[in-house]
């Protein structure tokens, strides 16, 4: 069994190629959307900030800094080289740490904690508790956490094969991302994200739990303001063939 360290050193290009695609730049305007309210001058935390997809639009979008952090040495040291240049440089740190283990960060508590595919990972409900309590033990009263997640389920199993069957990889899949129900688990289900790119093939697997579970598991970690389910937006321009990135 490969640990979430390897999945993700070996796997950097492809998945630098599938944040190119439609699909995941749509995925980014919703985040802007979301944190517009809060971020003007905000000190963000980044969880499994990866490449430095979502890092260094924070600062143009206002937030004053950024602290990411990953569990892949590679991943970071590519987002150190993206930010070459942006004129961010300054406004952002990274650290190599297991989002997974509640840890408090230098900087804390900050205003911001937001975390992209990073509760997917989770594989019980012990385990999606610690992460909301690494949320929890870094974000300052009255701070915000957004995340971006498998979509809210009361049967986790039949979203994950309806996914599958809606875009196949013949099809080019959702972002170049194909999923294949692996084993049921206790609230939830076992999954592999597969996929095909001019960047090298990739797998990785990850989990999607029941909807309560994500609920009650923020809530037990002492995260106790309103939570609220979003649903991904498509804004006009992409539905009128306009929008920027690869068709995946």
């Amino acid at each position: 069994m490969t640990t979430p360290t390897q999945q993700y050193d070996t796997i950097q290009a492809p998945y630098d190629y599938i944040r190119t695609a439609s699909i995941a730049l749509i995925e980014r305007e919703n985040v802007h959307t979301a944190l517009t309210p809060y971020i003007q001058s905000a000190r963000i935390l980044e969880l499994a900030c990866g490449t430095g997809f979502y890092t260094y639009s924070f600062l143009d979008w206002g937030a004053s800094s950024v602290v990411g952090v990953d569990i892949s040495r590679i991943m970071i040291e590519s987002a150190l080289q993206i930010g070459k240049g942006t004129g961010h440089e300054n406004q952002v740190s990274f650290l190599q740490a297991d989002c997974a283990v509640p840890s408090v960060y230098a900087g804390a508590p900050f205003d911001i904690v937001f975390g992209a595919w990073l509760l997917n990972y989770a594989a019980d409900r012990r385990g999606l508790v610690d992460m909301f309590r690494n949320v929890a033990g870094n974000l300052r009263e009255g701070g915000r956490f957004v995340g971006v997640t498998v979509p809210p389920a009361e049967r986790p199993k039949e979203a994950v094969v309806g996914e599958a069957d809606i875009r196949p990889l013949s099809e080019g899949g959702s972002g170049y991302l194909v999923y294949e129900c692996m084993e049921d688990v206790e609230e939830g289900v076992k999954f592999r994200v597969r996929g095909e790119t001019p960047g090298g093939n990739f797998a990785f697997e990850c989990f999607h739990l029941e909807k309560r579970v994500y609920e009650e598991a923020a809530r037990e970690a002492g995260l106790m303001g309103r939570l609220e389910w979003g649903v991904t937006k498509v804004p006009e321009r992409w539905l009128r063939g306009e929008g920027r990135g690869v068709q995946g």
